[in-house]
């Protein structure tokens, strides 16, 4: 939370930004950026103090220009304690719709606030909303895990099997397959039940009944040829089966046959015989229930005959309604994780397919690299591009789409692509390239927010004798380019600071090409120039200047190092990725320098 507030305090350029949760008779703030003490320490204001209860009581959004002038908040303590002037605040809500606070941007001067920043401000609340939902399905969950805890410690005082039921009602919590619940149910019900057989059959969609191989209920000194054949009868079958499993499924209710004359009694003589071969005297068989009806069966057997009586009966069937449950959650986690594996890989193949290795020139080395902002996520919104035209320039770029998602990846492939034809096309500077980019993302309706430096390395013909190559370039909002000089010098290419891809305005047909500015540097042989995104120099614990200081630094102990052990070496000292990180670099040859005139006699050369 602190992070995000942090992130609208950069973004929004205001002193403070708060999360604020809005109680009876106060406001807390679990995050928050910039706030002064003694409020800090306290993380929290009276009502006396807040705005963000209007934004609670109203359900809508909160804007305040001036707090003195704000019939509303005019009289607030803030205005004259804290210096609240300007405000503007976006519910954060719950699942249900219920506005719980806000996340909220504070000036202490008084401010209009721009349709940006209000829609910046909406949509990083949007996103702390979902943080907060979360959270509180953890409580949520972690409340229905005490209460169920607490039934089963009463059954524990009034029935015997009470040890048995506390281990069922824990022991699913850890599974995560199918497999792993039929583990746990032939744990559990041997701790008290103590079955010789366990056995587990689960319902499809066309009423036949799927028995899982059973023989790893044995222990090791259990399992024999016999068992291992026990595995491979009655694998699949119809739920019309009189196997009491499938009448436990299709009746919801439990089976159960004291010893072998009982289960003769009621079978035809094939069952009869199978149960025979098992070597199984009393069997019992609990339906597994699920939403809309019962989803399988658990079937116990015992090698002596024995009648169940009342308290097993309450084991019986509160171990099948856990592992009913389970069965439920391993079963939707795992078609999730075949979706979401389904969906990364084809997002990680559109991702890699667009960041393939750049167009690399006979007079210039390049080097890039691409790191998604955890391991656990693949994908992201930053990317690089190279390539040639047909003038003979060649163009890099690097990018950063807001986001680390499928929309992210969508709208990077949209921009990069875009970005090329463009260039190709308009085969004008950098400045009339992003600006007609600007309103391609506008006209298009791409719907992102995006920085991007998009750069031409060019040789007129007055540097090409000194070797020398000219870089002119457009920032979007991003981060400078990074220079490192043959003498081994770093310094950054900074800019005056241009507007961002996708916040141009609409009030024109056409881009505003004087909105954008061009920048030159020559590049004298053997320079080195990165184009990198955030991820590189952000830190957890520390400001964005602080990152490109340490850059810098850097820089100018690896100057001598080769292209691709440079680029390695700083992703090598990145502590934790925080975001995305893309970087592309290129080195001038240092071998294109003049050579000094030959000692020796002239020796004439032939013409060009």
């Amino acid at each position: 939370m602190d992070a995000l507030t942090e992130r609208v305090r950069h973004r929004l350029d205001v002193p403070v930004a708060l999360v604020s949760l809005v109680t009876p008779d106060q406001q807390m703030f679990p995050g928050m950026a910039g706030l002064p003490e003694p409020w800090a320490a306290r993380r929290s204001t009276p009502l006396s103090h807040s705005f963000c209860q209007h934004v609670v009581a109203t359900a809508a959004p909160l804007v305040v220009e001036d707090a003195r002038e704000h019939p509303l908040v005019r009289t607030n303590l803030a205005v004259t304690e804290l210096g609240v002037l300007a405000y503007a605040g976006m519910p954060l809500s719950d699942e249900a719709g219920n506005v719980l606070g806000s996340l909220c941007a504070i000036d202490s001067r008084p401010r209009r606030w721009t349709n940006e920043e209000l829609a910046l401000l909406e949509d990083l609340a949007r996103t702390c909303s979902i943080e907060l939902r979360l959270r509180l399905a953890r409580v949520d969950a972690d409340r229905e895990r005490r209460r169920r805890d607490a039934v089963d410690a009463a059954l524990r005082r009034s029935v015997e099997r009470t040890q048995t039921l506390l281990v069922a009602s824990q022991a699913f919590a850890s599974a995560e397959t199918v497999e792993d619940v039929r583990d746990q149910i032939g744990d559990i019900v041997r701790t008290g039940l103590r079955p010789a057989y366990v056995g587990l059959s689960l319902l499809d969609e066309h009423e036949q009944m799927h028995r899982l191989h059973d023989d790893d209920f044995q222990s090791p000194d259990e399992r024999t040829d016999e068992h291992a054949e026990r595995a491979d009868l009655w694998l699949r079958y119809d739920l019309t089966a009189p196997l009491p499993s499938a009448v436990a499924a299709r009746t919801g209710r439990v089976v159960a046959f004291p010893d072998r004359a009982a289960f003769d009694a009621a079978h035809p003589a094939a069952l009869r015989r199978l149960h025979a071969r098992l070597g199984l005297q009393a069997i019992a068989a609990a339906p597994l229930p699920g939403p809309e009806g019962p989803i399988g069966a658990m079937v116990l057997g015992w090698e002596h005959p024995r009648q169940l009586e009342h308290a097993d009966l309450v084991a019986l069937t509160t171990i099948a309604g856990y592992a009913g449950q389970a069965l439920l959650r391993a079963q939707h986690r795992q078609a999730e994780q075949r979706r979401v594996t389904a969906t990364r890989e084809l997002l990680e193949t559109l991702q890699h397919s667009l960041l393939t290795a750049p167009f690399e020139p006979d007079h210039l080395e390049l080097a890039v690299r691409y790191l998604p902002a955890s391991c656990d996520a693949a994908i992201g919104g930053d990317w690089y591009d190279a390539f040639m035209l047909r003038d003979g320039a060649l163009c890099v770029a690097i990018g950063d789409v807001a986001g680390h998602d499928r929309e992210a990846v969508a709208a990077m492939g949209q921009l990069r692509s875009l970005l090329r034809g463009i260039a190709y096309s308009a085969r004008d500077t950098p400045a009339v390239v992003l600006a007609e980019l600007d309103s391609a993302v506008t006209d298009l309706a791409v719907g992102t927010l995006a920085t991007a430096v998009f750069a031409r390395i060019e040789q007129p013909r007055r540097l090409a004798a000194r070797g020398v190559r000219r870089v002119r370039w457009s920032n979007a909002g991003h981060l400078p380019p990074l220079l490192i000089d043959p003498a081994g010098r770093a310094r950054l290419l900074h800019t005056q600071p241009e507007l961002l891809l996708g916040v141009r305005s609409r009030g024109s047909a056409h881009p505003d090409r004087s909105a954008r500015s061009d920048h030159t540097h020559e590049l004298e042989p053997g320079s080195t120039l990165l184009l990198f995104t955030d991820g590189l120099v952000e830190r957890r614990d520390s400001d964005l200047d602080a990152g490109l200081a340490w850059l810098v630094d850097r820089a100018v102990q690896l100057a001598g190092a080769p292209l691709e052990e440079l680029c390695d070496e700083l992703l090598a000292e990145v502590p934790e990725r925080v975001d995305d990180i893309a970087m592309l670099a290129l080195r001038t040859h240092p071998e294109d320098r003049p050579r000094p005139p030959s000692a020796g006699p002239e020796v004439r050369q032939p013409a060009d």
